[in-house]
């Protein structure tokens, strides 16, 4: 499966794109990333507002994310990180995620997911941007913002992937949608 990641800024937009699939939808805790193994040496909070969210036609909503970040010590300068999100999404229109179908602007709904990184090489910094346990407040998507890259020296050099991802965005009257390494299924569609 493949997986697009957008950098923003030092952070990592939420708007991934997979592979379609016949998948059928799962229910939003299986995409809960357990952690990847070692020493805790990172776990932040945070809200990411603004965020432009990608489907297959290009973006399509809007979210506001709750981002629960944590990044673990796996030993001999390996590290792997864990992303969380919950929160909510308005869609932008024009398409809809999964099948590009005409979508209205202004649909609500929920979202939650989140991925797992690769083990990575790396070097821990003495002195990140940004602290590293409790909540780091609220963050406009479109600026600087944390990742767990904030957290490493050198940044740019860190060869890392997801392997594990997948989120799922549910509406009261709309449908819903999941894109997952796994697969994608289901969408949000006018009524």
């Amino acid at each position: 499966m493949a997986a697009i990641g957008l950098l923003v800024g030092s952070g990592i937009a939420a708007g991934f794109v997979g592979i379609a699939s016949a998948a059928a939808p799962v229910t939003p805790t299986s995409y809960t990333p357990k952690d990847c193994g070692g020493k805790q040496v990172v776990s932040v909070t945070y809200q990411l507002y603004n965020d432009a969210d990608s489907g297959f036609f290009g973006n399509w909503a809007t979210d506001s994310l709750n981002r629960s970040l944590k990044v673990f010590d796996q030993g001999s300068g390996m590290y792997c990180a864990t992303v969380n999100d919950t929160g909510s999404f308005v869609t932008t229109g024009p398409n809809s995620p999964q099948n590009g179908a005409p979508l209205a602007a202004g649909i609500s709904g929920v979202i939650n997911g989140g991925y797992v990184t690769n083990s990575f090489s790396a070097v821990l910094s003495t002195a990140p941007d940004y602290v590293t346990h409790g909540n780091l407040g609220a963050f406009d998507a479109n600026a600087a913002h944390p990742s767990f890259l904030s957290y490493f020296d050198n940044p740019g050099a860190i060869s890392w992937n997801q392997p594990t991802w997948g989120w799922r965005y549910h509406t009261a009257q709309n449908g819903d949608w999941v894109n997952a390494s796994s697969g994608s299924s289901g969408d949000i569609a006018n009524n």
